[in-house]
């Protein structure tokens, strides 16, 4: 299987891949979103008349490219699926396939958006009746199942991205270090923070108002850090790709699963 052109510029531009590019679409997506202009703020998060607030977001930009980078995790995946030749790299990417359907599919309320675009009519928002996906229902305990995705990403960032390349970046299995990300990814973690912060904070400022009403994301501003959280997984997926089809073509070169 071939390489692919992301995948190939990635590894060979790490800094540009891992903080430049994450970084500069982030802030874009926020200088518009907070610009105080209601039609660059319709841009990332439109408001419209024929939809409920909720699933009137989805059409946006920033909900639409974290469709297409999950979009993108599961193609990598099922790349990387076929072309390993280890049991364990192919275990993992068949777990991040069932993830990243699982969360794509989530995301997209399982098209239900769509059919109420197309149909004008839109479902109950009770939360005893809620159905349109699984982590947004609040179980028998009064809490919103988007906790514990939350508390798990957070965990999969820090053991995945920051932990995993400081300890086990130089082990001596050659298949642990296939799959252990670059220490690049620990700039992108810390990028993913800062940017969630600054999301937040002006977000608490005000910056979202317009006309006296906050902005469609009040409440839910961390869909900011949820589009780079979704391009670390795009950007391992991919680099992980590449990898194996070097190690494949140059099974002794010595190095060849840095980057």
């Amino acid at each position: 299987m071939k390489s692919s052109i992301f995948a190939k510029w990635a590894r060979g531009h790490r800094f540009d891949s891992h903080v430049v590019l994450p970084g500069v679409l982030s802030l874009l997506l926020m200088g518009m979103y907070f610009s105080g202009n209601a039609w660059l703020q319709n841009i990332v998060a439109p408001r419209m008349d024929s939809m409920p607030l909720f699933s009137a977001r989805e059409f946006g930009a920033l909900e639409l490219l974290q469709n297409f980078f999950l979009l993108c995790v599961v193609l990598y995946s099922i790349r990387c699926f076929l072309v390993a030749r280890e049991r364990l790299v192919k275990l993992v990417a068949l777990l991040l396939i069932f993830v990243s359907v699982f969360t794509f599919l989530e995301e997209i309320d399982y098209g239900a958006h769509f059919v109420e675009y197309f149909t004008g009519e839109h479902g109950s928002l009770a939360q005893e009746t809620w159905d349109r996906n699984w982590h947004n229902k609040i179980n028998a305990s009064g809490v919103q199942n988007v906790s514990y995705v939350k508390l798990a990403a957070n965990i999969g960032l820090l053991s995945g991205f920051v932990l995993a390349p400081l300890l086990l970046s130089s082990v001596r299995n050659r298949t642990i270090r296939l799959l252990v990300p670059s220490r690049w990814m620990i700039a992108t973690v810390v990028l993913i923070l800062l940017l969630g912060f600054l999301a937040h904070y002006l977000d608490d400022a005000g910056h979202s108002m317009i006309g006296g009403n906050p902005g469609i994301l009040h409440k839910n501003i961390s869909e900011f850090r949820e589009l780079n959280m979704y391009y670390v997984f795009l950007l391992y997926v991919a680099i992980l790709h590449e990898r194996i089809i070097a190690r494949q073509k140059f099974p002794d070169s010595v190095g060849s699963d840095a980057g």
